[in-house]
């Protein structure tokens, strides 16, 4: 009878572990990927060591890439050349974005946790975007490579936040438009 009982309890014991993976890998875990992106309002043709993508306007793919060095190249729809035979060296292979027609990036820093003045992290850094005050910890990138971050643009801030005594923080990579319309609804 005693082994019964613990073997039961085994088994509720791994369910339970089986179920919390799933959970994390479902819901929880981020993923690393490299996005392709094309946030112009026309089509544009990329070549990624050799293998050619077409991204419509506004197109995000998430494509293979190689730890080092990788090229590519890229044209627009009206035959404007945005890249040509560009290198890129990959050197943390966690996540990033590849910005073929190299536009406006942001990333924005959201704390998290038991914070007192909260508003003074914040107002700490300001930032000007078309000659409008933005306060926050903002960098902004128009690079072939942008890697500094922790969720990319498919990706949203988490709205579960486990409680913790220390400061804690994510970095989003935003659009140009994608973080103008964030920033209103968040700050202003």
């Amino acid at each position: 009878m005693s082994n019964k009982k613990s073997l039961i309890g085994l088994l509720i014991a791994l369910l339970i572990c089986a179920f919390s993976v799933l959970w994390y890998k479902f819901f929880l875990e981020n993923k690393d990927e490299f996005l392709l992106d094309n946030p112009t309002s026309e089509k544009i043709t990329v070549v990624l060591n050799g293998k050619n993508y077409i991204l419509g306007s506004g197109q995000t793919l998430s494509v293979s890439i190689k730890k080092g060095k990788n090229t590519i190249s890229s044209i627009a729809e009206n035959g404007t050349i945005l890249l040509q035979d560009t290198t890129i060296n990959i050197q943390n292979f966690t996540r990033g974005l590849i910005n073929p027609a190299r536009a406006n990036y942001y990333t924005f820093r959201r704390y998290y946790g038991h914070i007192k003045n909260l508003d003074s992290l914040y107002k700490a850094h300001k930032t000007y975007i078309g000659g409008k005050l933005y306060v926050g910890e903002i960098k902004k990138y128009n690079t072939v490579l942008i890697q500094d971050f922790y969720l990319n643009i498919n990706q949203k801030y988490p709205k579960i936040i486990n409680k913790t005594d220390s400061i804690g923080s994510r970095v989003k990579l935003f659009r140009e438009n994608q973080f103008l319309d964030f920033y209103q609804k968040s700050f202003e």
